[in-house]
């Protein structure tokens, strides 16, 4: 590999995984060269999948005003009208409220 992993971007690595995927299909690698190539394959893998699994934490996150981290759903959110609340309406088909 000519970057190392850890120094690698996630394009960067996208490309060598990319890379690796084009030698094990044209089949030219000795066994050996192909285990090779997909434990390196697999280490990319696991390392963009935990980028991935980091940023999409990141991203479910806001900050409020103070700085403070919050959550970008809560719990029971109704966000089917992009986030836009009810406004009032209530389908037909919905339980009638008990006050």
């Amino acid at each position: 590999m000519a970057t190392k992993q850890a120094d690698a971007t996630f394009e960067e690595q996208m490309a060598q995984l990319q890379t690796i995927v084009g030698h094990l299909q044209n089949g030219q690698l000795s066994l050996d060269d192909s285990i090779k190539e997909f434990q390196t394959g697999m280490q990319l893998a696991q390392a963009m999948q935990m980028q991935l699994d980091h940023a999409q934490a990141t991203l479910a996150q806001l900050v409020d005003e103070n700085g403070n981290m919050q959550a970008a759903e809560q719990a029971g959110d109704d966000l089917s009208n992009n986030g836009v609340q009810n406004q009032g309406y209530r389908s037909e088909f919905a339980r009638p409220e008990t006050d």
